[in-house]
C-alpha cells in the first residue's frame, strides 16, 4: 500500500499551479489598469463639478486662483500623479490629469463643451 506522493506527482501539481497563476495574472493586471483609468476619470469629473459649484451665480466667473487639483477636491486616487487646472477664458476651464499605471496616461476635461477625453 502506498502512503506518500512521488516526486513526479509533486512536480506535476506544482507545474499546474504555476500555469494557473501565470494565466490568471494577465487578466488581473489588465483589470487593474482599467480601474486606474476609471478612477482618474472619476476624479477629474469630481474636480469639474466642484469648480462648477464655485462659479459666481451672477457673472458665471470661475475662481481662477485654483490651478492645482491634487488636493482640496477630495480623496485623490493613487493613479493620479499630476492634475492642473487652466483657464482659457473667464467662463471656461481645462483640467488635465496624468495617470500612472493606467491603460491610458492622461485625462482631459474641457468645460467649454463638457468633453472628457482619455489620451495615451
Amino acid at each position: 500500500m502506498r502512503s506518500g506522493f512521488t516526486l513526479l506527482e509533486v512536480l506535476v501539481v506544482t507545474v499546474f499551479i504555476g500555469l494557473f497563476v501565470a494565466l490568471s495574472y494577465l487578466p488581473v493586471a489588465t483589470a487593474r489598469k482599467k480601474a486606474h483609468l476609471v478612477a482618474g476619470q472619476s476624479y477629474v469629473r469630481n474636480v469639474a463639478l466642484a469648480l462648477e459649484a464655485q462659479r459666481d451665480p451672477s457673472t458665471g466667473a470661475l475662481p481662477t486662483h485654483l490651478t492645482d487639483c491634487l488636493s482640496g477636491f477630495g480623496q485623490r486616487p493613487k493613479a493620479v500623479t499630476t492634475c492642473t487646472i487652466t483657464y482659457p477664458s473667464n467662463l471656461d476651464f481645462v483640467i488635465e490629469a496624468s495617470l500612472n499605471g493606467a491603460t491610458l496616461s492622461k485625462v482631459v476635461y474641457k468645460s467649454s463643451d463638457g468633453t472628457l477625453t482619455s489620451l495615451p
